[in-house]
């Protein structure tokens, strides 16, 4: 089950990264489907691109440190058994939020100086 678990994890790890790629080399267009969408980007390319580069960047990175964590928690049995598959959820979940509300906050930022 630890072993599921961690292929799991990794293998979302790399979904994620896949979908932040495009975004970080600004690749993505304005829509409704893909990227970072709040009122303030799908009204505003450069809003657009500007928070979806960063977003990218983040999500990027934290699904680095997830599966890096991951790996380690794994290998290091600093976890029990019983609450591994929990704890992985975490490690996967946890670090990706960190970028939304970076990115929120980064936002209204960059929508000053649009205004």
């Amino acid at each position: 089950m630890l072993f599921k678990a961690l292929v799991t994890i990794l293998v979302c790890n790399v979904v994620f990264v896949i979908i932040a790629v495009p975004l970080v080399l600004r690749k993505v267009p304005r829509n409704v489907v893909y990227g970072f969408r709040t009122r303030a980007t799908l009204s505003n390319d450069f809003v657009w691109y500007e928070a979806n580069a960063y977003f990218g960047r983040l999500f990027l990175l934290s699904n680095l440190v997830s599966a890096l964590l991951i790996v380690f928690l794994y290998f290091s049995e600093l976890v029990p058994e019983c609450y591994f598959l929990n704890v992985s959820i975490a490690v996967l979940v946890v670090p990706s939020m960190i970028p939304v509300l970076l990115t929120l906050r980064y936002i209204k930022t960059i929508k000053s100086r649009v205004l």
